[in-house]
């Protein structure tokens, strides 16, 4: 505060910074001096610039009229900064970083709401106000917003092991074990007949933000990478591991079948939904047949003694995150040709430059590394219509793997996707001389983690051969892979 000593009644007098007048208690005023304003300011130094995320052209009133609000912000006037905030969005409405602005410094809640979510209708990539909209709802806390405005990603940990929880899938009548009638959707007991339904109702509020998990994610600093999981049996209290990649299993020593629910660590996402198994064992048997007649195996068997002798296969749900993605697409045209006449009624434009939005939705990117993503990826054909909740006691029928790709990089792989998509869509050559050109950027994307069936099979050559095959559980398309020598 600066103060001065009032030449007429000796009291002290304050300075009023927005009108540059000193006051004292008994009503005097006398007028900041040019050289006190000069070195006022001097000493409160340089402002720093405030960052503009905006994209696209800002006019010049609303730049003026934003650095403005910054002006009085600074001078801790916030009703003139809320004018002058509004005054620029007056201007130019779609001008993201007004309306960002006017929630950071309005005191009322729903004016904030209201605010966050102009921008990022306007702009639905933007990270800040996602942010903010995150500590509003208390899903990130000040300080870990904060700490996810760092540049630096989570810290890789790793962990041979770790304890987790698990969900014995058991009859609630006898304890019995359980299996599953994919076409009633209903559970049954094994010993006693018991039924209970399966769970049908499926909402989409398992589908969940990128940008929000990513923000989560950078603010708690570390993601793991699990190895094993010991699980306390719950039936003979025996300690036992459950396999690496294995989200369900069958105790071996009371043979009760469970599936992890979380880990110690807090590293594991549950399934947000699933497709049951509509393709039975004689099916498989039939397409991976098929597929064996096919020319290109005809042929792959006539060059050596590759004839399959045994052949074994395994229903299971493989995990995928599955994304759907808002894409900004920007088309630029360029025409080479030159009119034909002074008189041509149709002139050249030589360069066109068209943004427009599109999007994918149902990228499905296979979570796992065994069977090798590239054999999963040639039968993730699925047809997300018939999808269903995530009901654990479906594992008692067919068991399930744990992902062991995070989110974070499976997004890398569906942005990569998703602009190749666009490509496809809209990029093409006309003629000789006129090109269209695609550039793609993701805005926004959402993601679920999925268990989708799939029969692998295991064929077993002649001459000691293995080769893997895959078949789809939902459609039964069938895919056979590389022969590998046995090894052991």
């Amino acid at each position: 505060m600066i103060t001065r000593l009032c030449p007429r009644c000796g009291e002290t007098m304050t300075l009023d910074e927005h009108q540059g007048m000193f006051r004292c208690v008994n009503g005097h005023k006398v007028a900041e001096t040019l050289d006190e304003a000069s070195e006022r300011i001097r000493s409160k130094g340089q402002p720093t610039a405030v960052a503009i995320s905006f994209k696209g052209m800002l006019q010049p009133r609303a730049r003026s009229l934003f650095e403005t609000a910054h002006d009085y912000l600074r001078l801790g006037n916030t009703a003139a900064s809320l004018r002058a905030f509004q005054d620029a969005l007056d201007i130019q409405p779609e001008f993201v970083d007004g309306h960002l602005w006017i929630a950071r410094i309005a005191e009322d809640p729903a004016v904030k709401r209201d605010y966050l979510e102009r921008a990022l209708a306007l702009d639905p990539g933007n990270l800040d106000a996602l942010r903010d909209l995150m500590v509003l709802d208390g899903r990130l806390t000040p300080e870990e917003a904060e700490r996810s405005r760092s540049s630096a990603g989570p810290i890789l940990r790793r962990a041979a092991s770790v304890q987790a929880e698990a969900q014995t899938l058991k009859c609630p009548v006898c304890g019995g074990a359980l299996t599953v009638d994919e076409a009633h959707r209903r559970v049954i007991c094994r010993f006693c007949g018991h039924t209970a339904p399966l769970t049908t109702s499926r909402t989409d509020d398992g589908a969940k933000l990128l940008g929000a998990a990513l923000l989560k994610q950078r603010a708690r600093g570390e993601k793991w990478k699990i190895g094993e999981r010991v699980q306390h049996c719950q039936q003979c209290g025996a300690e036992r591991t459950i396999p690496q990649g294995r989200l369900s299993g069958v105790c071996p020593f009371c043979g009760a079948q469970a599936v992890i629910i979380h880990d110690a660590a807090g590293a594991l996402e549950q399934p947000d939904g699933m497709i049951a198994f509509q393709v039975d064992e004689d099916a498989v048997k039939a397409a991976i047949r098929e597929r064996l007649r096919g020319v290109d195996e005809r042929l792959y068997t006539l060059m050596g003694d590759n004839k399959v002798v045994q052949a074994s296969l395994e229903g299971v749900y493989l995990p995928f995150w599955v994304f759907d993605a808002l894409i900004e697409v920007s088309q630029t045209i360029t025409d080479q040709r030159t009119p034909r006449s002074r008189d041509d009624r149709k002139p050249v434009q030589p360069y066109e430059n068209i943004r427009f939005q599109d999007g994918v939705v149902g990228l499905c990117i296979p979570a796992v590394t065994s069977p090798p993503a590239s054999l999963v990826q040639a039968i993730s054909d699925y047809d997300l219509a018939s999808l269903q909740a995530y009901d654990p006691r479906m594992l008692t029928k067919y068991p399930a793997e744990i992902y062991a790709l995070d989110f974070d990089d499976a997004s890398l792989e569906a942005r990569s996707v998703a602009t190749a998509r666009m490509r496809e869509r809209h990029q093409r050559v006309e003629s000789a001389n006129v090109e269209v050109n695609v550039y793609a950027l993701v805005q926004q994307m959402i993601f679920q983690l999925l268990l989708l069936p799939v029969w692998v099979v295991t064929l077993v050559e002649r001459d000691g051969d293995v080769r893997m095959g895959l078949v789809n559980g939902q459609n039964g398309r069938a895919v056979l892979g590389s022969a590998q020598k046995r090894t052991g």
